[in-house]
């Protein structure tokens, strides 16, 4: 009687031990896999950042003649504040997806930190913001942005340093990502961005 009694109980330790193994390793196992969804998520988010930020102001060779109030500015997709403006949890710009030399109402882009997710805007008049992360999945923490007014002729187009720190909710310790996007279309800044620059690349 007394050895059953042992071997129960020895039975029911290994059995409590290997139930906490597993339990340990499933949770072990999950966290990872929420690191890397994270991981994953966030570097998407950034390619798509750079990818569309690379090409703002970008207009098409086939200009539509307009009435134009700056000299400065050949086309419809420069000289407004929708075309390129810049704060640090805001960037604003246009695009000529369809290269047409026309500013149509889903040409106006930009991209926005609200509450804990990222927004990219859709349309122009009425303007539209569209949430691209959930914070149920991926909390952005912060999103920092910061245009280097460049001067050089070896190295042409204003550089747009980002930032963006995110974190999922099952874990105290952030993320950050930093890229930097070279502004292809020079005068993409102007006149608006200008007074945003906070560095000046030699």
């Amino acid at each position: 009687m007394v050895n059953l009694l042992i071997g129960m109980a020895m039975g029911l330790s290994v059995l409590s031990a290997a139930v906490f193994w597993v339990h340990f390793q499933n949770t072990h196992d999950k966290k990872i896999l929420e690191r890397s969804h994270a991981q994953q998520e966030t570097r998407a988010l950034m390619d798509t950042l750079v990818h569309d930020i690379r090409r703002a102001n970008f207009h098409s060779a086939a200009i539509t003649p307009t009435v134009l109030q700056d000299p400065l500015c050949p086309s419809q997709f420069c000289g407004l504040q929708e075309d390129f403006y810049v704060t640090p949890q805001q960037i604003l710009f246009s695009i000529d997806r369809n290269e047409n030399g026309l500013k149509e109402n889903n040409e106006c882009s930009g991209f926005r930190l609200n509450v804990n997710q990222i927004q990219i805007k859709t349309s122009c008049q009425p303007v539209v913001w569209t949430t691209l992360t959930q914070a149920k999945n991926l909390q952005i923490l912060a999103l920092d942005m910061r245009l280097q007014c460049n001067q050089s002729l070896q190295n042409p187009g204003d550089l747009l340093l980002i930032e963006i720190r995110s974190q999922i909710p099952t874990e105290k310790t952030p993320l950050t990502w930093q890229r930097g996007v070279r502004l292809r279309n020079s005068k993409a800044h102007a006149p608006f961005g200008t007074v945003n620059c906070t560095d000046l690349g030699a």
